[in-house]
């Protein structure tokens, strides 16, 4: 069961749940997300303003067709709710649903019921993503759980995840096929040997990397970068 009320909204939070815990491979984190993002109040009643907003939106084009100021007055809106709704707020749950497996796999892992291993997979995985994404972790005060950067020392080295995007009902989606290479450190850190930021300018040009795969540097749509240590 889901917290939004419309039929929209409802299958649209089962869809949002399911297709963000595949993003993850450890069992215990890809329950934990799925869980959270099925159960949140806030994205429910997100979903549920979509859905009204499309209603609207509709009802606007059979009145007045799709050039006046309202129809597209609306159609913002509707498309601003929605940006919200499928981006930030599920973005922010899959935070604290790292942050809950981070701060209580100790516990799951005295319980019969899940192995041991899987929590401490769980628990890296959680960590990584958070240190990727430390805007949203900043945001909800959750930095301490990010695990501090390896030292930079001629030999570490950075994993950077390709991923082209393609246009969907007017948004950029991330395409399910994404490239995998590895780069020196030096080659995506700053003068402080903080990685780039994903997706900024200095992490895209990685794109044209001697290490990166053919179909990166053949890629002519939209794209972005996510970095991580090795």
């Amino acid at each position: 069961m889901t917290v939004a009320e419309t039929t929209f909204g409802a299958e649209k939070q089962t869809d949002l749940a399911r297709r963000a815990a595949r993003e993850f491979d450890s069992i215990p984190l890809r329950k934990q997300v799925q869980d959270d993002i099925q159960d949140d109040s806030q994205l429910g009643h997100l979903l549920d303003a979509v859905a009204h907003l499309r209603c609207a939106v509709h009802k606007r084009e059979q009145e007045t067709g799709t050039e006046s100021m309202l129809y597209r007055e609306l159609e913002t809106a509707q498309q601003g709710v929605t940006g919200y709704a499928e981006d930030s707020r599920v973005s922010e749950i899959i935070a604290r649903a790292c942050a809950t497996v981070i701060e209580d796999g100790a516990e799951w892992g005295r319980s019969d019921s899940l192995d041991q291993e899987h929590i401490n997979d769980a628990i890296a995985e959680a960590r990584q993503w958070l240190s990727q994404h430390t805007d949203i972790a900043g945001r909800l005060d959750l930095l301490d759980l990010v695990p501090d950067p390896p030292k930079c020392d001629g030999s570490s080295r950075v994993r950077v995840t390709f991923i082209p995007q393609t246009w969907h009902k007017g948004r950029l989606v991330p395409a399910e096929k994404r490239e995998h290479f590895v780069v020196p450190a030096e080659d995506a850190t700053d003068e402080s040997g903080s990685l780039y930021d994903d997706g900024s300018c200095k992490a895209k040009q990685l794109w044209a990397h001697d290490n990166a795969p053919e179909q990166a540097r053949d890629w002519e749509g939209p794209f972005t970068m996510v970095l991580d240590w090795v």
